[in-house]
């Protein structure tokens, strides 16, 4: 006999819950999450087990601080049964802080090892480029963190070049595959600026940025890398050695790339400034010339005069010599500004857009050749109904409905007794059609549209006696 689900569960409930009432756990916190309500839900972790447990809202006052990750405690609660997904937890009543966990108490001892190596000073940080051509990218290949950078990318400027390198982010093999990753990469030199980065998660989710051997690689990079691992409280080993360390993968993103706007208007001063400049350098030219002409040892000698006219040309030369240089300069960054606005995210919606209402014009002409046809031909197909259309098929069979009932009604019994007959039956119920069925005193029936009679038969004259 079968029993549901939730009467296993109750069972369960039952006989387990009873016997493990206030039990002392001890073991490391991993997992840690604050609810919003005040309830604290972590896993209580060995080397070899783990339990779910529930700190609830009105136990955690009695804590002197808030627990995290790492943290090696002693637990006293109560074992319950958490009937809507079929797990067992421990509801937590009290809570003593013992030490740190042997996971932090690590990565406590790589940070000074790595410190100590130097791969944390910022003599070794590099720049990132301003306007990379090629973007690498180092994560899970179908985690978020390759879609957030995408959309930023696609945000901000118009065409770019992403190169993905899918690797694991956690679990046996992570280490090595991001160590790999990084280091090909350099090998092949195939992109100007690298991002490494993985979602959030516990610190065990994380560890693989936490080895030495994925360290090194960052540190040994020749390529500029940003560290966009885990949320912005979350902080590796890697974010230490990394040249820029980003909080988020979008953030992580937005610091690679320059937007479209941001280099115009850089342009549009750098134009700016240099009219001035060079506007200010003709002016001090100027006011020196007329100043020396106007020297006393200078006026009224004729042997001067070639010189000062040669001069002139000089400056006549140098003016023009100077505006040419404008001008190309300024035809440069008008040439560069114009090609920029090529790429621009407006230069393209625009095109989009005309693309899509010429579609849209098309569809809308095909639609209406489309309802023509179908008009023309629902035209065709109603003049051929025409001879069968269901109103007067519909009349046609009223009318013989009408007929047949009407002969059925003829041809019913009772209107035919209602005439003056009657159906003669015997005492079983059989019709008597000839006198030859009836026999001298025997009962019979007579039946009238109205009624049945009974009889009994006293003489039997056939009508040939009678001829």
């Amino acid at each position: 006999m079968s029993i549901s689900v939730s009467e296993l569960t109750n069972r369960i409930k039952k006989h387990l819950e009873p016997t493990f009432k206030g039990v002392t756990v001890q073991g490391e916190i991993s997992n840690f999450k604050a609810q919003a309500s005040g309830h604290y839900y972590f896993t209580l972790k060995d080397e070899a087990s783990q339990l779910s447990v529930s700190f609830f809202n009105a136990a955690r006052y009695k804590l002197p601080r808030v627990p995290k990750d790492g943290d090696k405690v002693i637990i006293t609660g109560d074992i319950n049964i958490y009937a809507p997904r079929g797990n067992y937890q421990l509801v937590a009543q009290g809570l003593i802080f013992t030490g740190v966990g042997d996971l932090l108490l690590k990565l406590h001892q790589l940070k000074l090892e790595i410190k100590e190596l130097g791969w944390f000073d910022k003599e070794w940080k590099k720049p990132l480029p301003s306007h990379p051509k090629k973007i690498g990218v180092i994560t899970s290949p179908t985690g978020a963190v390759i879609q957030d950078i995408i959309h930023v990318l696609n945000r901000r400027i118009a065409n770019f070049h992403l190169i993905l390198y899918p690797v694991k982010v956690q679990g046996e093999g992570a280490k090595e595959e991001i160590a790999l990753a990084i280091n090909e990469m350099n090998r092949y030199q195939i992109c100007d600026v690298l991002i490494v980065g993985r979602g959030g998660g516990s610190i065990e989710d994380l560890w693989a940025f936490n080895e030495k051997i994925v360290a090194k690689s960052i540190f040994d990079s020749q390529i500029p890398i940003v560290a966009a691992i885990g949320h912005e409280t979350d902080f590796t080993i890697a974010d230490f050695v990394a040249d820029v360390r980003a909080p988020t993968p979008s953030a992580a993103a937005e610091m690679v790339c320059t937007k479209t706007s941001d280099i115009l208007d850089r342009l549009k001063q750098f134009e700016k400034r240099l009219d001035q400049i060079i506007k200010g350098i003709s002016e001090k030219v100027h006011l020196r010339l007329e100043q020396f002409k106007k020297q006393p040892a200078l006026r009224g000698i004729g042997l001067l005069h070639p010189f000062l006219q040669r001069l002139d040309h000089m400056c006549n030369s140098l003016d023009l010599a100077v505006q040419a240089s404008v001008l190309s300069e300024k035809n440069r960054l008008e040439l560069l500004a114009i090609t920029l606005q090529g790429f621009a995210p407006q230069k393209k919606l625009r095109d989009q857009k005309a693309a899509l209402l010429q579609i849209e014009q098309a569809i809308s002409s095909f639609v209406v050749q489309l309802t023509n046809y179908r008009k023309k031909d629902l035209e065709v197909m109603q003049a051929r109904l025409n001879p069968y259309e269901p109103s007067k098929k519909l009349q046609e069979l009223k009318e013989r409905h009408i007929r047949m009932a009407e002969h059925l009604k003829s041809l019913n019994p009772k209107t035919i007794l209602k005439r003056g007959f009657c159906i003669p039956q015997n005492k079983k119920g059989a019709i008597i059609r000839s006198v030859e069925d009836i026999s001298l005193g025997e009962n019979i029936n007579l039946i009238f549209y109205n009624g049945t009679i009974g009889a009994h038969v006293d003489g039997v004259r056939s009508s040939l006696q009678e001829t």
